[in-house]
């Protein structure tokens, strides 16, 4: 309760699983798992970041470059070739008509990305919208699967602290909701709780959803017939934690590269714009 009222420093589900952890008598376990998920996040954010900041410095200084050919190179070359009656380069042309384009259309382009983000967070603070833009998230092929994958792993984790503390299945699911939150991973954990109760197996009502890893719903399935449903969920949770580092890491490594290769390709673009016409002057003048 003392967390709830601080939202802007614990956040949500951190929270919820504070209070699972408080019903279970299995606090010092839940703290410890949020402390790693945290450094977790803080080691991936740190990485992602380093493997933006070198594309970022080339972005800021190459635009800066651009600007400068664009309002004083560009236009000599051009009134050049006007006044010889011949026609720039395509890439000249397309680099100048960026350009233009920017130049006309970049604040509505701007004023326009700023409302579309307003617009998709008031979307999210509605459920119904909200549920929308989840089933949209999990449709896209990697993204989806890793976000399928993070939820799937912190209410596995959640249930097996709580029945490992001696909460029965329906206890643990209904204090698992505030952890699972409010949207289709918490709607998943609600209709299980009420079906559970009704002496349906979990794994059997887990399995019609399809925002949960079927990984995971299998296992939960041989714990429930071996008996050792906690050992299986924590089996489950830390196996989708591995491939989730795994999947991050890949990405984070790939993504430097890709950036790089990216602005690369720019500066050729760019490149080519300006000296084609200087070559071409060149020979004009010849």
């Amino acid at each position: 309760q003392a967390m709830a009222g601080l939202p802007d420093v614990f956040p949500s589900v951190y929270t919820g699983m504070v209070r699972a952890g408080e019903t279970s008598g299995a606090l010092e376990k839940v703290l410890l798992r949020i402390a790693d998920h945290a450094e977790s996040a803080a080691r991936l954010q740190a990485k992602v970041q380093g493997a933006l900041a070198y594309p970022a410095i080339m972005a800021i200084i190459g635009s800066g470059i651009v600007t400068f050919l664009l309002a004083y190179v560009v236009p000599q070359v051009s009134r050049v070739f006007v006044e010889a009656g011949h026609s720039l380069p395509l890439p000249t042309r397309l680099l100048m008509a960026t350009g233009q384009a920017l130049s006309s259309y970049g604040p509505a382009i701007l004023l326009m990305a700023a409302a579309g983000l307003l617009a998709a967070r008031t979307m999210w603070g509605r459920p119904r919208s909200r549920r929308r833009m989840e089933a949209l998230l999990l449709s896209i092929p990697w993204l989806g699967r890793l976000s399928r994958d993070v939820q799937t792993a912190r209410v596995a984790h959640t249930l097996a602290t709580l029945i490992g503390g001696g909460v029965t299945v329906v206890g643990a699911l209904a204090a698992c909701r505030p952890v699972a939150g409010d949207g289709l991973v918490g709607d998943a954990v609600s209709k299980a709780e009420s079906e559970v109760s009704e002496g349906r197996p979990l794994a059997s009502s887990l399995e019609a959803s399809a925002t949960l890893s079927p990984m995971v719903v299998d296992m939960i399935r041989v714990g429930e017939k071996s008996s050792d449903l906690e050992k299986m969920l924590t089996n489950a949770a830390v196996v989708l934690d591995e491939e989730v580092r795994l999947r991050l890491d890949q990405a984070a490594s790939v993504l430097e590269p890709t950036i790089v290769v990216a602005m690369a390709a720019v500066v050729l673009f760019v490149v080519l714009a300006i000296l084609l016409p200087v070559f071409e002057m060149n020979q004009l003048v010849g």
